[in-house]
């Protein structure tokens, strides 16, 4: 049984049968990226019935790199000058330009979400610094360059999900509780959320 130490838990969760980090993220309305992370310890494909998990403040996502506007944030404040920066650093096979203490080799089964919550970096962010890797079909082996600044972008107001996208998927990648995606697409089902599909995204 897996009990969490952190002390900046708005509260404990105690894991139930039939429970997931995605199905818990979607009960408790939190989005799904930062219980993950506030849970680092403890493996979403071991997860067991009676672990203890820590449910972080739900302050934790009212700013998030994908949703900060052009003014404001507590990492981008100067992400005029340095989120061009970070685009143009390292692609695929060409890291040269990219630091090596910012370089990163993709792990055997690590997928971009994996990263975003290991480097707590938007996917814009990783998507400009590597513009010839496709982020989707990550490789154990390839190299990748982690920008020091998330870049700045306002969220888009409708997305339409690739090959192997999900509800989950989507709640990782912009850092949004599940609940509210769902409640920003009445007409979808959890499992309505496929490659194709346009999904509305909460403002």
């Amino acid at each position: 049984m897996s009990q969490t130490n952190n002390t900046n838990c708005a509260y404990t969760y105690t894991v139930k049968r039939g429970d997931s980090f995605y199905l818990i993220a979607r009960r408790l309305g939190v989005p799904l990226r930062d219980l993950m992370n506030a849970n680092a310890g403890i493996s979403p494909t071991q997860l067991m019935v009676g672990d203890v998990l820590c449910v972080p403040n739900c302050s934790c996502s009212n700013t998030t790199p994908d949703q900060e506007p052009e003014n404001g944030g507590n990492n981008n404040e100067n992400d005029n000058n340095n989120g061009s920066t970070g685009g143009d650093t390292g692609n695929n096979g060409t890291t040269a330009t990219c630091p090596a203490e910012r370089q990163a080799v993709v792990q055997e089964g690590q997928s971009v979400a994996d990263l975003q919550i290991t480097y707590d970096k938007s996917y814009r962010t990783l998507e400009a610094a590597n513009p010839d890797v496709d982020l989707q079909n990550l490789k154990a082996g390839q190299t990748l360059c982690i920008p020091e600044i998330n870049i700045a972008c306002s969220l888009p107001s409708s997305v339409v999900l690739g090959e192997n996208e999900s509800l989950a998927s989507v709640a990782v990648r912009y850092n949004l509780p599940v609940a509210a995606l769902l409640r920003a697409n009445p007409c979808l089902a959890p499992d309505d959320f496929m490659q194709g599909v346009t999904v509305k995204l909460p403002q």
